[in-house]
Parts: C-alpha cells; structure tokens; sequence
C-alpha cells in the first residue's frame, strides 16, 4: 500500500467519522439509528487509530535508523492511553 492511499484512507475515516458525528448531533434521530451510526463511528476511530499507531511505528523506526539509538517520544497531539511508556525496557530488570 502506497504512502498517498494510506493518507487517503485516514482522511476518508476522519472525514467520515465527522458525517457520522453530525448525523448523531441532529434532532430526531431515532434509537436504531443513532445506535448504527455509533457503531460505524467506532468503526472508523478504530481505523484511523490503527493508523496512527503505524504511524508511530514508523517514526520511531526512522529515529532509530538515523541516529542508531533508538529514542521515542509522542507524536504531538497523539496519546497512546493504557500504553506503558516506550522508554521503559521490555520485560523488567
């Protein structure tokens, strides 16, 4: 998958999960509505969080390339919450 249709398809979740937003925001949607669109808003947070974290990935492998030391830091305005700190080492002292 290229770098241009990955951008393309987290913008296309962005995108959507703001129509599934605005869909919920309006007056008189039904029960079974609201509750489609709340699963397919979910759907798409999950998507674009995926990507996210591939993102992340990806920058911390391109640090760690460049400077042969491996330094992680948050992307800025990404958290990663229930997730340790990535500088602690893997499997204790």
């Amino acid at each position: 998958m290229s770098e241009s249709s990955t951008k393309f398809e987290f913008e296309t979740a962005i995108r959507e999960l703001e129509q599934i937003v605005a869909r919920l925001d309006r007056e008189g949607i039904g029960l079974d509505e609201a509750i489609a669109l709340f699963e397919q808003g979910i759907e798409r947070l999950g998507e674009a969080r995926r990507w996210l974290e591939t993102a992340s990935g990806r920058v911390e492998e391109l640090i760690a390339s460049s400077t042969g030391k491996l330094k992680t830091a948050p992307l800025e305005g990404v958290e990663a919450a229930g997730e340790e700190s990535a500088d602690e080492p893997e499997g204790g002292s």
